[in-house]
């Protein structure tokens, strides 16, 4: 719909769309979609252009908020220079400077609105609001109504009679994790600002805004100027009658001679231009059909498929007949039309209609962005003394109101205990940008009597909880505002228990876990310390500890400002600085597919839980009781005496020194060793005593761990139990879990499982555990490119079967199941690098006969040996290696000095990109599978994750219906970013406890 010359009169429906803001909210929400969309193939930043159009063309094509446009103007502020620069020069100084991969959209921007055959709109000395100002003042004198698109409060003074605001919002109505859509008319400004719009001036003039460096009257927040404005009319008439007014703070504020000063600058500064002398007239906004062609070439040019699809539908072009617009295409391995990847350089542009554009794609480095980021993190040293205690509801309101303008703001949550499902919320911080931040303390307590978290008199000056909460809510729930934290999970799972919900948002710990996997701990202060520079108060410094612990409610206001407040600095710093380090590095994808939305999964995960049955326990335990107490008896007799079965020294001195049993090894301290492998040595060797030993261990592993201790995590208030899931604690990116570790459950043996079974469905439902078969074997064949693999598991048959009818030449039919064992092992064996002497020892064979096995395994599969020897190539010149979705596993020790040292870790990076992937294919299952769920009708809830297995709880009724989603999803997760040269499959099945649905 291109602009033409169009009267404007009674019935025109005028659209003013703050272009500037708009550019911003696109940003921010596509840094919260799938990666591989906001990037074009030569790693250009595109991904706000992308949603830029979209909503672009929901303009022209359909309007909004009911009415379609008959004229549309899509306006920018051209520049930093204006006239309110000239009369007052700090007007919007400590403006902060926009993300790296946003700055060179900026003119690409624009070339989407030509795209459309619109004209930017922008001119020199006035700002974007001023031209809409402008155009909405002319439009309602020729009677036609007026849209003006934006959130922008400065824009609310124009709200009236035929003006309305629309805020888009994330342009989702309804999705998880945003805001709807939204008109604002007179009575949501007054809702905000406490005035009508025609007052809205007087309130800000007096409120002042730090975001955009407005003065303002000193003390007076929005809240108190709107009463202000409320009692006394006008602005002109208060500062007329101020001289009256009781309060002597408030009295001195608005009749000082510098302080009035600065009040009528701060109106001039904020009231909207409304007789701009606009360049392009009203009338030649008017909206034609565009030329579908030319903006075809645009979409094409930056690889935006689906807009690009329906734009063709729309307008009857065939996109495959449009070349892209050479003026945007780069110059060196771009898709093409058809997919393909080509090496071979494109022509040279052969005209420059948008050369802003073109330059700005050419400049945009990652890793100069990322480098200049890390040396300005350093350059900028920490102040704690600068944060600010927020105790009044004003003030905080400021603060929100700057976050809300700033678009980021990080946050930290401070608590009673770890737990975050029964934890009390302390206080909350935020960071609004680096140096500035500030602590909201809420709960904390005199010192004195009393327990730890309750007992003692609240401190005086803290803001009750609830008021706090009411007004961070909508700023945490604000979809268009960006919320950064180390550890978010947690903040999320705390704030969730208040009723408030937190999105969008950014981890740092993530960030960093997805650059540097393996090469360092990913903790706050760790961070701090190697990327900054800086050295992190600790809790222990300002809590206590050991004795002295008085917990962080305990801590005086002063303190725990400088704590709290600094955490969420230095979080925010970090995101800074590390976040270009994901594009420059090339692992955005890894970090907004396979980590950050794990965050609000494994939150909904952990708030769920999972009942136990305490009886089932009980009785266990007294059953693991009376078994240990049978294998004490029979050890002590067959070692001739008693001893501590739980002392590795008396151990130690019976196996090797009484007994003199071989492979005796002794510890750094020079002790003998009785680790779980000299044992288990011993006990494949047929020493019965060492096996009785490995037996008693696992009975009192099960039942101090599990028997005893699971009724102690139920929850109070859920009476369910809630495991805690650690995304950045491996190297390969599978998930651990804590408080109670549920990953170490034996399966494998009957007592295992008995624990399982105490794991069961709340009446009326069903355990459904749905387990990825045999994946890392799916991928070893699909990794190392193995015919044999492959074809068997496309025909679906019994792999280890297979791999034993190769080897030893026996028919699948009538197979002896010990040669099926023996190839089952060296399958599993081969993955994890088993050497010879493992493999004897597993299936008790000697060393010599193991070792053929292994070699004639490597004869037939010659496509092993190959990845293995690549792949140790690969560990020992990088020191990483990768799985097929992109994600980096760091070996830093490979430079070890230590043959054995290094030997080991070949072996692992041997495994590392199989188990990775498949931590990564089970991530990307667990993140779609909600709302796969959802979208079937289904009530079934995922509640935890073991390793390669999911488990559900659902209606009975819906049992099958649920397996069939389950298995769906968790099948077809590689897709689309890996097309896997096998299939994956999924054993489900559902009953009343874990154990028998497993």
């Amino acid at each position: 719909m291109t602009l033409t010359h169009k009267p404007v009169g009674p019935g025109s429906h005028v659209f003013l769309v703050d272009g500037s803001s708009f550019v911003f909210r696109a940003y921010f929400q596509s840094i919260r979609q799938d990666a591989k969309y906001n990037y074009r193939s030569d790693r250009l930043p595109t991904g706000a252009v992308r949603l830029f159009c979209t909503k672009l063309l929901q303009f022209v094509r359909e309007g909004a908020a009911g009415a379609k446009p008959t004229h549309l103007a899509i306006i920018f502020d051209k520049s930093e220079k204006s006239f309110r620069k000239d009369i007052y020069p700090d007007y919007k100084a400590h403006r902060t400077e926009p993300p790296e991969d946003l700055v060179p959209q900026f003119p690409l921007m624009r070339a989407a609105v030509r795209a459309f055959g619109l004209t930017p709109i922008e001119q020199d000395m006035y700002e974007a609001d001023d031209l809409i100002a402008t155009y909405a003042a002319q439009a309602r004198k020729k009677g036609a109504d007026v849209l003006i698109v934006s959130a922008d409060k400065d824009l609310m003074q124009l709200v009236g009679p035929g003006v309305i605001m629309y805020d888009p919002a994330s342009g989702t109505a309804g999705a998880k994790g945003s805001r709807e859509e939204r008109l604002i008319t007179e009575a949501e400004v007054v809702d905000y600002f406490g005035v009508p719009p025609n007052k809205v001036v007087d309130v800000q003039a007096l409120a002042g805004d730090s975001t955009d460096n407005v003065p303002g009257a000193k003390g007076i927040g929005v809240k108190t100027a709107a009463q202000l404005i409320h009692e006394y009319g006008d602005l002109d008439t208060l500062l007329e009658k101020a001289p009256g007014i009781k309060q002597p703070k408030r009295r001195e504020a608005l009749t000082d001679p510098e302080a009035v000063k600065l009040i009528r600058l701060s109106k001039q500064l904020v009231e909207l231009v409304r007789d701009a002398p606009l360049e392009t007239k009203l009338e030649d906004l008017g909206l034609h059909q565009p030329d579908a062609k030319k903006l075809i070439a645009f979409l094409q040019a930056m690889e935006f498929t689906t807009i690009t699809r329906r734009v063709g539908e729309l307008y009857g072009v065939d996109v495959h007949e449009v070349e892209p617009d050479p003026d945007f295409v780069g110059a060196a391995g771009w898709r093409a039309r058809n997919g393909e990847v080509s090496d071979a350089p494109r022509p040279a542009p052969t005209r420059t209609a948008e050369p802003e554009a073109a330059k700005a794609a050419a400049a945009f480095a990652p890793s100069t962005l990322a480098a200049a980021r890390k040396a300005a993190a350093l350059a900028s040293k920490i102040d704690r003394s600068t944060y600010e205690t927020v105790l009044s509801p004003a003030r905080l309101d400021e603060w929100i109101a700057d976050a809300f303008a700033a678009g980021v703001v990080a946050l930290d949550t401070e608590t009673t205990s770890l737990d975050p499902m029964s934890c009390e919320l302390v206080g909350v911080s935020l960071a609004l940008e680096p140096g500035r931040a500030c602590y909201i303390p809420l709960q904390h307590r005199e010192a004195g009597d009393g327990d730890l978290f309750g007992g003692a008199e609240l401190v005086a000056g803290q803001m009750p909880l609830e008021t706090a909460l009411d007004r961070l809510k909508p700023l945490f729930e604000d979809d268009a505002t960006l919320k950064v934290a180390h550890n978010m999970k947690y903040d999320l799972l705390v704030l969730a228990r208040y009723g408030v919900t937190v999105a969008p948002i950014e981890d740092t710990m993530l960030i960093s876990y997805a650059l540097d996997a393996g090469r360092n701990n990913h903790g706050l202060d760790e961070l701090a310390q190697k990327h900054l520079g800086h050295q992190n108060l600790t809790f222990g410094e300002v809590a206590g500890t050991g004795r002295n612990f008085k917990g962080f409610a305990r801590v005086p206001l002063d303190r725990a400002t400088e704590y709290a407040a600094e955490d969420a600095d230095v979080a925010l710093r970090l995101w800074r600085a590390l976040k270009p380090r994901l594009a420059a590095e090339q692992k955005t994808a890894v970090y907004e597919t396979l980590e950050r939305p794990m965050v609000e999964t494994l939150a909904r995960m952990e708030r769920r839980g999972i009942t136990i049955d305490r009886h089932m326990l009980s009785r266990l335990s007294g059953e693991f009781a009376q078994d240990m107490a049978r294998l004490e008896a029979e050890i002590f007799d067959l070692a001739g005496e008693a001893f501590n079965l739980g002392s590795p020294k008396q151990l130690g001195d019976i196996l090797f020194g009484k007994m003199g049993l071989p492979g005796a090894k002794k510890t750094a301290t020079g002790a003998w060793s009785t680790s779980a492998s000299v044992l288990e040595d011993l006990a494949s060797e047929g020493n019965d005593f060492s096996r009785r030993i490995l037996d008693w261990r696992q009975l009192s592993k099960l039942k101090s761990t599990y028997a005893d201790a699971l009724p102690g995590f139920v929850n109070k208030e859920t009476g369910r139990v809630h495991t805690c899931y650690s995304l950045a604690s491996t190297t390969t990116g599978r998930l651990s879990s804590s408080e109670p570790n549920l990953q170490n459950i034996p399966v494998r043996n009957e007592a295992g499982r008995k624990i399982r079974k105490a794991f069961v469905a709340s009446p009326g439902h069903v355990l459904i555990s749905a387990d990825y078969s045999q994946i890392e074997l799916r991928l070893l064949a699909h990794i190392a490119d193995i015919p044999q693999l492959r074809q068997a598991f496309a025909d679906d048959i019994d792999i280890h079967a297979m791999t034993a009818s190769e080897m030893f030449g026996v028919p699948v039919a009538g197979m002896p199941p010990e040669v099926r064992r023996r190839a089952k092992a060296i399958n599993f064996g081969i993955i994890y690098g088993i050497s010879a002497f493992g493999l004897a020892n597993q299936l008790s064979i000697p060393r010599e006969e193991a070792g053929a096995y292994i070699k004639r395994y490597f004869e037939r599969f010659p496509g092993i040996r190959d990845y293995m020897d690549a792949t140790k190539k690969i560990v020992r010149e990088k020191m990483c290696v990768t799985t097929i979705f992109g994600r980096a596993l760091h070996f830093p020790r490979m430079a070890s000095a230590n043959p054995s040292d290094r030997a080991f870790y070949e072996r692992a990076a041997i495994n590392a990109p199989i188990q990775g992937a498949a931590a990564d294919i089970i991530r990307r299952a667990m993140t779609r599978m909600d709302a796969a769920l959802a979208e079937a009708g289904l009530a079934a809830q995922m509640l935890l994750q073991v390793h390669d297995e999911l488990v559900f709880e659902a209606p009975r009724a819906q049992a099958e219906e649920t397996i069939a989603v389950a298995r769906r999803v968790m099948e077809q997760a590689p897709l689309p970013a890996v097309d896997l040269s096998v299939p994956l499959k999924v054993d489900a099945r559902a009953a009343h406890d874990w154990d028998e649905a497993h």
